[in-house]
């Protein structure tokens, strides 16, 4: 059992959906070089899984915990090193967990779920699966339980940030450093802040692209997951837009509302695999927060 609670705190640092936190110099919102700042979030939310017999994730806790110094940081799941960091530029380089893999196991699924009804098994006549350009059957759903485990995966990147008042424009690439995948991700995101005394308003628009090895490794089928062929399938590369809401809301000095919605559209290649039943991941969250 402790193994499974272990998954279930690594699975919330690791997913947890927070505003990046910047050096002073570069905005309002910061935290003190040399000082830890962690933060912690108690509500109600929901971070959907597009898996086929993949659970919801429930978000009832999220976690924040960062630590800056003069160039080197940990903003959770993420350490990283500053190149460059003023009002209107910034530049790190930084490893960080490859998130595709909280879609694929939080806990044993034995422990906290009902057995996974195995698929039904595709009619004679059934198109081959071995191409990513032809669209998945509704009849070719494949459990993510009935298929071999997918790893962890270390990435690292360099991300960039242009600064302007309340803009942020901010560009990363990634590749993995672990050589579980041998893949890379892109992503390009905008963000504004309308901010009052007490509150703080954030709109994000973004797109990541992820490379065919990074996708087809999580979402691609293969003779070690199925000896059927009929369900083996390639994805290709492809770029997710999606766009996210975060608002926050003084209570007093030491607590505060927060209201989190984002949602992510999956590209067509990544949907038509057989173990991917949703085009989106979206992801709620409303509760009170406070900050140490």
């Amino acid at each position: 059992m402790l193994k499974h609670y272990l998954k279930y705190v690594i699975f919330f640092i690791a997913t947890s959906y927070a505003i990046p936190t910047l050096s002073c110099e570069a905005s309002k919102y910061c935290i003190q070089e040399g000082e830890w700042d962690i933060g912690v979030a108690f509500g109600l939310g929901l971070r959907t899984n597009p898996l086929v017999d993949g659970d919801n994730f429930p978000n009832l806790i999220l976690i924040d915990v960062a630590w800056y110094g003069e160039q080197f940081y940990f903003d959770n799941a993420e350490l990283g090193y500053q190149w460059l960091q003023t009002q209107e530029f910034g530049v790190e380089s930084y490893l960080t967990l490859d998130r595709e893999k909280t879609f694929f196991e939080l806990w044993h699924p034995g422990n906290v779920t009902v057995p996974a009804v195995l698929p039904s098994s595709p009619s004679v006549d059934t198109p081959d699966k071995g191409s990513e350009d032809e669209p998945n059957s509704d009849n070719l759903r494949l459990s993510v339980d009935e298929i071999s485990d997918r790893n962890w995966a270390m990435n690292f990147g360099t991300r960039f940030h242009f600064y302007s008042g309340n803009h942020e424009v901010s560009f990363s690439i990634e590749t993995d450093a672990s050589k579980v995948h041998n893949g890379q991700k892109a992503n390009l995101s905008y963000q504004y802040f309308w901010s009052g005394d007490d509150w703080q308003f954030v709109v994000r628009p973004s797109l990541i692209w992820k490379s065919a090895k990074l996708a087809n490794y999580y979402y691609g089928i293969n003779e070690k997951d199925t000896i059927d062929s009929s369900f083996h399938y390639s994805v290709s590369s492809g770029i997710q837009p999606g766009l996210s809401f975060l608002y926050t809301q003084k209570l007093n000095e030491d607590w505060h509302w927060v209201a989190n919605l984002a949602y992510r559209k999956l590209h067509a290649s990544m949907v038509n695999s057989p173990i991917v039943e949703e085009d989106n991941v979206s992801n709620v969250f409303l509760g009170v927060g406070r900050r140490f």
